[in-house]
């Protein structure tokens, strides 16, 4: 609720679609890029590591068992598990480019998303063009010449008087 908040107050002409299990992708007009990226929680080292697992520790490693195990029922641990979500959508809308984030993760997760997607995740740090480091992956078929240039900003930049502006406008 709260980046929805932020988005509408900042781009007043988003369009919110509600949640992404509830999306066939009949409805949407054609899309040129489709951007996304699921909660990093059961993939981040500071997490449990679990990857995309049911509460009963069965892996999902592909869109055909993660829809399988929809269907009967199952119940997933954390919302990893939302990267189907958006492979569903990505094979049902078939947007021109596609770019998904995330954090750095076990190879073995790293690898599964990386083979679904037909792509390598490109590294990149953040601080390279924020005051944050945030280390994470990008995979995309958009085509890309290495990292961005490190714009060297400091928390100085994006501060007033010691507090961080720009979150919200308004």
């Amino acid at each position: 609720k709260y980046a929805i908040k932020v988005t509408q107050n900042n781009y007043t002409n988003t369009i919110q679609l509600g949640d992404i299990t509830q999306i066939s992708g009949d409805q949407l007009p054609k899309i040129d890029l489709m951007i996304g990226g699921s909660p990093c929680t059961q993939f981040s080292f500071a997490g449990k590591q679990k990857g995309m697992v049911t509460t009963d520790n069965v892996e999902i490693t592909s869109l055909f068992k993660y829809l399988e195990l929809k269907e009967q029922g199952f119940e997933f641990e954390g919302q990893s598990y939302l990267f189907w979500e958006y492979v569903r959508l990505l094979e049902k809308i078939k947007p021109r480019y596609f770019l998904l984030e995330n954090v750095r993760m076990d190879k073995k997760w790293e690898k599964i998303i990386s083979d679904t997607l037909g792509v390598e995740p490109i590294y990149i740090n953040s601080n390279l063009v924020s005051a944050q480091t945030r280390k994470r992956l990008y995979w995309t078929n958009i085509p890309v010449d290495g990292v961005p240039e490190d714009k060297n900003i400091s928390f100085s930049d994006i501060s007033e008087d010691g507090r961080v502006c720009g979150a919200m406008r308004g």
